[in-house]
C-alpha cells in the first residue's frame, strides 16, 4: 500500500507556514549545486513557493541536457557519479539526451507564473552556463505568455563554483 497523496509534499513549507513570523505568502528558497536542483525541482511541484533561486545548477538543475556548451558535465557523467539522484529511466537516455521528451525548460516553465531566479558563473563551465542560458530563455517564453515577464531572471558573475555574497545580493535585490 501506497500512502496518500499529500497535495504539498515539501514538509519544510509545512512547517514554515505555521510560524508567526513567517509571511507563507513570501516563502523563497534558494540552493547550490546539487542543492540548486533540489529548490528548482521543489519550486516546481509546491506552489506555496514564491521564489525559486538555483545557484550553478548544472546538469539536472537548470542547464540543459540537450545544449551542452564545452566541458559541461552531461547526463552520462552525472549519471555515471550520481545514479540515485535520478529515475533509473533516465539512463535510457544517456548519449541520446535529443531523444529526451523534456528538457529543463519545461521543468523552469513549471514555476511560472511564480518567481524564478537562475544564478550562474561564467568560470564554471561544468554547470554549462551557455546551456542555462538557453532554458532560461525557453522557459521565458511561458512567463512571457502569462503576463509574468519580471519574475524570470538569469545572473551571471565572474568566478566558480560557489554560492557567495554577489548571487544573495543579486537574490536579495530581485527579491525587492
Amino acid at each position: 500500500r501506497h500512502p496518500p497523496r499529500r497535495e504539498h509534499p515539501h514538509r519544510c513549507i509545512d512547517f514554515l507556514s505555521t510560524l508567526d513570523c513567517v509571511d507563507a505568502s513570501r516563502i523563497a528558497i534558494t540552493g547550490h549545486s546539487r542543492g540548486g536542483k533540489a529548490v528548482l525541482l521543489a519550486g516546481a511541484t509546491d506552489d506555496r513557493i514564491a521564489i525559486t533561486a538555483p545557484n550553478d545548477s548544472g546538469c539536472g538543475g537548470a542547464g540543459s541536457f540537450r545544449w551542452q556548451g564545452p566541458n559541461s558535465e552531461q547526463l552520462p557523467d552525472i549519471l555515471k557519479s550520481f545514479p540515485f539522484w535520478f529515475s533509473p529511466k533516465l539512463q535510457a537516455y544517456a548519449g541520446k539526451e535529443q531523444l529526451l521528451p523534456f528538457d529543463q525548460h519545461a521543468l523552469k516553465a513549471a514555476v511560472a507564473p511564480r518567481a524564478l531566479l537562475s544564478t550562474e558563473a561564467l568560470g564554471d563551465l561544468w554547470a554549462n552556463p551557455t546551456g542555462t542560458y538557453q532554458t532560461y530563455s525557453a522557459a521565458r517564453d511561458v512567463y512571457q505568455f502569462l503576463g509574468a515577464d519580471e519574475k524570470i531572471g538569469i545572473w551571471y558573475r565572474e568566478g566558480g563554483h560557489f554560492h557567495g555574497l554577489a548571487d544573495w545580493s543579486v537574490l536579495l535585490d530581485f527579491m525587492d
